[in-house]
């Protein structure tokens, strides 16, 4: 959790705020050559992001101080702070806050800054976080038989428009790798894989024997990272993939997927056709029957950190790959991998152990 990434969002949103100092607004300390004013917010006590168990509610203080040359500017920025942030809640950057709660002033008068002296107005705030999310297990897979069957997804997953989300740490391999895909036949399928020889992340668009592939070559295997990954298919016929956020690949004019029913298969970490199984970690997998805008997919990333999908649109499934429910065991019961979005479209663990669930998360 980034409560600091929050507090920068709302700030920076606030158009009073940037109307005096813009983009200035940073953690800790601002360097030397800034111009004033500038804000300057300290996280003085933040819940660790990690837990061995998942608590429902987390508190946390801040302090965002005004940076002016003259008091009657500091005055001013500080009450336009107090304003942006004082009874502030929503989901910011995938913090959940219930409320911000102004707890009063500091005014500092710095005359050791420069021959006007510097203007400090400092804030401080409490904050209190829900913590409906909290990210403490992922899934190995050990490169040889280990999947996790989704099949349930298959009756309702769209081939004409959706999306896939996840999350892996790609070990080093000799072979190519399957994250996700989801099954018809072998002339109509749609993968999210590795392909080692051309040290390639791609997604596979297949309809009635023809292929359509986005891909990039970034760099991610063996790299020792998390590596968020999401593939988005429209009607209009574009397929898109996106690494970290940015947009990599799209390759337009989709093939048609020559098949009237549903797909027959689905599953995370192998190609639902018992091959190219994956070696490494995967966590918080999402699938949608929507295709998800640029926007959607930089909240995704959210800066390296998973955050909750629950609420979000055309969600269909939502494997979190080791965590449990928001009361009772943090952990997934063995072999099941439970689907946290409405459908219940729970994985099977198949060829895997209990073992596999790893305190090894994005963070």
């Amino acid at each position: 959790m980034d409560i600091g990434k929050a507090i920068y969002k709302i700030l920076s949103d606030n158009i009073a705020v940037a109307s005096l100092v813009g983009t200035r607004i940073a953690p800790n300390v601002m360097k030397q050559t800034s111009p004033f004013p500038f804000i300057v917010y300290d996280v003085n006590s933040e819940p660790e992001g990690q837990k061995d168990s998942v608590a429902l509610l987390d508190k946390a203080s801040v302090m965002v101080s005004a940076y002016c040359k003259t008091y009657s500017e500091a005055s001013t920025l500080a009450n336009y702070i107090r304003t942006a942030l004082d009874r502030v809640n929503g989901l910011y950057v995938g913090v959940n806050i219930q409320a911000i709660n102004f707890q009063g002033y500091d005014d500092v008068f710095d005359d050791m800054s420069g021959s006007d002296g510097i203007y400090r107005k400092s804030l401080n705030f409490d904050i209190r976080i829900l913590n409906s999310f909290n990210n403490i297990y992922s899934t190995n897979f050990d490169g040889v038989d280990d999947y996790v069957a989704i099949d349930g997804i298959s009756a309702v997953l769209d081939y004409t428009s959706g999306s896939v989300s996840l999350w892996a740490k790609t070990e080093t391999t000799t072979s190519n790798r399957a994250y996700f895909s989801s099954y018809i036949d072998s002339n109509n399928f749609i993968s999210v894989s590795y392909a080692h020889s051309a040290n390639e992340v791609k997604v596979n668009y297949k309809g009635g024997g023809s292929t359509k592939t986005s891909s990039t070559t970034d760099v991610i295997e063996g790299d020792g990272l998390w590596h968020n990954i999401i593939a988005t298919w429209d009607e209009s016929g574009l397929l898109s993939l996106y690494l970290d956020g940015v947009l990599k690949d799209t390759a337009a004019s989709l093939p048609t997927i020559l098949y009237s029913g549903f797909y027959v298969s689905a599953s995370i970490g192998n190609n639902a056709n018992s091959g190219q199984y994956f070696l490494g970690n995967i966590d918080e997998v999402s699938l949608f029957n929507v295709e998800l805008t640029a926007s959607q997919v930089t909240t995704l990333y959210n800066d390296g950190l998973p955050y909750t999908v629950a609420a979000d649109t055309g969600l269909i499934g939502w494997w979190r790959m080791g965590d449990g429910g928001i009361t009772g065991n943090p952990i997934a019961t063995f072999p099941t991998i439970p689907d946290d979005s409405s459908n219940s479209n729970n994985g099977t663990m198949t060829n895997m152990t209990s073992t596999d669930f790893e305190a090894d998360v994005p963070e």
